[in-house]
């Protein structure tokens, strides 16, 4: 809805930006026109069912312990094509996520000290996905996650 009305001021101011007449009478027109004929249209109201552009998956959070942080969640195609899962690692060693997706074997990614990365994720189907970080050494794990499909 906010995007409709976005995009509706910026095509109107455009029409009135691009007005070669001082005159109020041809520029009213073309505003007119720019309201009755709008540039995005609906083509069926049969589905009324409508999707954000992004699904916050793991809210952006911070972690803070001794133990694994542990988390699984559904990617759906609905949602998305793709999900993206970020860590920044704020611990003062290396920290390891382990990644699975559906059936596949896992992917293990370090994070070292400091660093941030983004894990892409392809959505073909229903998947389950299970995000397993840890530290090989024993350090407290302080990091922050996210994760979001689009």
């Amino acid at each position: 809805m906010l995007f409709n009305r976005m995009l509706a001021v910026g095509v109107a101011l455009a029409v009135i930006l691009s007005a070669n007449s001082v005159t109020a009478d041809p520029l009213e027109d073309r505003v007119e026109e720019t309201y009755t004929n709008p540039s995005i249209t609906v083509e069926s109201l049969d589905d009324p069912e409508i999707n954000s552009m992004e699904l916050q998956i793991i809210k952006p959070d911070t972690y803070s312990s001794f133990n694994a942080y542990e988390r699984s969640f559904t990617l759906n195609p609905e949602n998305g094509e793709d999900a993206d899962l970020w860590i920044h690692n704020t611990s003062s060693d290396t920290i390891y996520a382990k990644v699975t997706v559906g059936s596949l074997s896992p992917l293990v990614v370090p994070f070292e000290k400091g660093k941030q990365n983004i894990i892409r994720i392809g959505v073909i189907g229903t998947t389950s996905v299970k995000v397993y970080t840890y530290s090989s050494t024993g350090h407290k794990i302080d990091m922050s996650i996210s994760a979001r499909q689009f």
